[in-house]
């Protein structure tokens, strides 16, 4: 056990060295690895933050009923007992043009343009949520909506979270083609730079080889220099994603509060950093070992 042990120290002694023999050279693969994780690890977050502000419109699908502004009570109250009336409405709410109004004072930025208007422009309003929330019965319900007197317009408030969607599947089999890609630009560099430490140790294989040492042995310092470079480069990556987050949320900060939204980043969760480690350290090691080992056919079949 001891000496299994002291030869994993050894290999590990090694790889360091190899590490610190060319830091500039290996830090280009540290870079590699970093952009190929940061990269689309960064798109996918802001792909799926994208997705959550349409979460909930996807999931409760409703109408927005506007009526004219010359609507009075009469033409309100027979709209509010169509709605009471129809089996194909399971709730609705009804938002007067003044509690509307009410409610854009009270938004910070806004108070002082509601302010100068002469009169209220905003309609009354009424917010329906259907018992069907198939696309087709939604659509049958506005239009017999719509025909309503004094009905001014009827929105399916849905629609624009549905497209939402169809934009966040479409660039995530982006994100994952750009994967695919930097994977494999990652997989090549790791692949190339063990290659080459093999090659310059050809003779010092090819004797450590004929004394007898087993190709576990030979191979171990240069899949511990895999794991070191991938380690790195997941490291890399995750301060690359901090630092992008940190900007991107600086930038995005002003018009978060304008509209109301939160359109922030959240800071990276240990399951993500635990995500980027296992990958970088992961796909590193597959690299290496594949390197290592055809390198190691070659050399045994000259001896």
């Amino acid at each position: 056990m001891m000496g299994w042990m002291h030869q994993h120290q050894m290999a590990l002694r090694r790889a360091f060295s190899q590490l610190a023999r060319q830091p500039v050279a290996h830090l280009v693969g540290v870079l590699v690895i970093a952009f190929a994780l940061s990269l689309p690890a960064g798109a996918l977050r802001l792909i799926d933050r994208a997705a959550s502000l349409g979460q909930g419109a996807l999931h409760e699908p409703h109408l927005t009923l506007f009526m004219a502004q010359d609507a009075d009570d009469a033409a309100v109250r027979a709209v509010w007992d169509n709605l009471a009336a129809r089996t194909d409405v399971r709730e609705f709410r009804y938002i007067s043009n003044t509690e509307a109004l009410a409610e854009m004072k009270a938004t910070p930025g806004l108070a002082d343009a509601v302010s100068a208007l002469d009169r209220n422009p905003l309609p009354h309003t009424f917010v329906i949520r259907a018992r069907n929330t198939a696309p087709q019965a939604l659509e049958t319900l506005r239009k017999g909506l719509a025909g309503l007197a004094k009905v001014e317009r009827v929105q399916v408030d849905s629609a624009w979270a549905k497209r939402l969607d169809a934009l966040v599947q479409f660039a995530r089999r982006g994100a994952g083609g750009l994967t695919v890609l930097l994977a494999v630009a990652m997989a090549f560099t790791v692949f190339s730079t063990v290659r080459q430490q093999v090659l310059s140790a050809r003779s010092e294989i090819e004797i450590t080889h004929l004394i007898g040492a087993t190709p576990g042995y030979i191979r171990r310092p240069f899949l511990y220099f895999g794991i070191l470079q991938g380690l790195l480069g997941s490291l890399a990556a995750a301060l690359l994603l901090w630092l992008g987050s940190r900007w991107y949320n600086d930038a995005i900060q002003p018009l978060s509060n304008l509209f109301a939204v939160n359109l922030l980043l959240p800071a990276l969760t240990l399951r993500e950093w635990a995500l980027l480690g296992l990958a970088g350290i992961g796909w590193s090691w597959i690299s290496s070992y594949l390197s290592v080992s055809m390198a190691l056919r070659r050399i045994a079949a000259r001896c």
